[in-house]
């Protein structure tokens, strides 16, 4: 089989955008810039996945040195690879004036949403989802309203705040798994929902 080739920009460099316009591959870069660097393994528990599902993940992001292999240490009767995140906020941050991370911007808060609305749809046709109190479990918010630029920046804040919690987490793993997922923009005066 054919060894999948990286893609490379015009300058010659992978384009590490459309590595982590993926929800899974930015779930896993985030895990370990949050949490420091694990196996393979470790990065399933902690996310509540399954180490095969991220193998592949976790391959193309090695090559292209969104994360990296930091060491290893025995697992059982063989060797498991430590990753750690190999680029920062800023080497993958929303920049308006690349293509490369416009597009990728783009389908990651896609397949976000998306993710999002199975989540969430799931959990509320179960049955067991808490809508109220300290004890909520889940809560949606969809709305359009004008706000000032004081208010969008108190909003910011509290992102701020909550992404530092998410990124944090529960570093003894017993916590519950939770999927946190806030969109903000402007829209347009005529943007009507139907």
């Amino acid at each position: 089989m054919a060894k999948k080739v990286k893609r490379k920009t015009s300058a010659g460099k992978v384009d590490v955008h459309r590595i982590v316009a993926s929800p899974v591959r930015r779930e896993i870069w985030s895990y370990l810039k949050g949490h420091g660097p694990h196996t393979v393994s470790e990065i399933a528990k902690g996310m509540g996945r399954s180490q095969t599902s991220l193998y592949a993940h976790i391959e193309q992001m090695a090559r292209s040195g969104v994360i990296q292999p930091a060491g290893s240490k025995r697992s059982g009767k063989r060797h498991a690879v430590i990753y750690k995140a190999g680029v920062t906020d800023s080497d993958i941050s929303y920049d308006p004036k690349n293509k490369q991370s416009v597009r990728a911007g783009a389908r990651y808060a896609a397949a976000v949403l998306r993710r999002a609305n199975r989540e969430v749809t799931d959990h509320l046709a179960a049955g067991e989802a808490k809508t109220k109190g300290r004890s909520r479990d889940t809560f949606v918010l969809g709305g359009r309203t004008r706000l000032t630029k004081k208010q969008i920046a108190d909003i910011n804040t509290h992102i701020d705040a909550i992404d530092k919690i998410v990124s944090a987490g529960d570093k003894s793993g017993k916590g519950d798994l939770y999927a946190i997922n806030i969109a903000t923009c402007p829209v347009e005066d005529n943007f009507y929902y139907e």
